[in-house]
């Protein structure tokens, strides 16, 4: 299942908004305020180019009952793996998810353009999970959480660049 997730960030440049997605201060602050544990496992930056892993763990978002017994679990934790190159505001992401690693693939790519309005994120991807009869159920699920994830975190980044570094 395909999807696409866009917002738009006032009062920032394309510049200076790269530099605030990666900051690992503001991460921190915006995993904590949308009730993430975030662990970074690998930060590899040589100035073009970042490749970072990062383990997720949602705080308070279940899997809804009848998921958790085909899935084996409560809740969804993964690793997302990023690459990205300075200055090139575009970038590539996948996400291995902590059950049923071989049958739930998750991947796309991201971008950041400068426009009168401020700064679009853009984020596209694919969610494909492979299980018969219910994939779809599964997909849609994990889209929809991606969603709602996106739109507390571009919440949370307006109030930081609002308020100057501060949520």
């Amino acid at each position: 299942m395909k999807f696409v997730v866009e917002h738009t960030f006032r009062g920032i440049t394309v510049a200076d908004y790269e530099k605030l997605y990666f900051d690992e201060a503001f991460n921190d602050a915006l995993c904590k305020a949308v009730n993430l544990d975030r662990n970074v496992q690998k930060r590899s930056d040589d100035g073009k180019r970042l490749a970072r892993v990062v383990k997720i763990a949602p705080r308070d978002r279940e899997i809804p009952g009848p998921l958790q017994k085909i899935l084996g679990s409560t809740r969804i934790e993964y690793s997302e793996h990023v690459d990205y190159d300075w200055g090139t505001y575009r970038g590539t992401w996948k996400t291995v998810s902590s059950i049923m690693t071989d049958k739930i693939e998750s991947a796309g790519i991201y971008r950041f353009e400068q426009n009168s309005d401020g700064v679009k994120r853009i984020v596209e991807g694919e969610i494909k999970v492979k299980m018969f009869g219910v994939g779809g159920v599964v997909e849609r699920f994990i889209v929809s959480d991606i969603e709602k994830s996106y739109e507390q975190a571009s919440d949370f980044t307006r109030r930081w660049i609002a308020q100057g570094g501060k949520a």
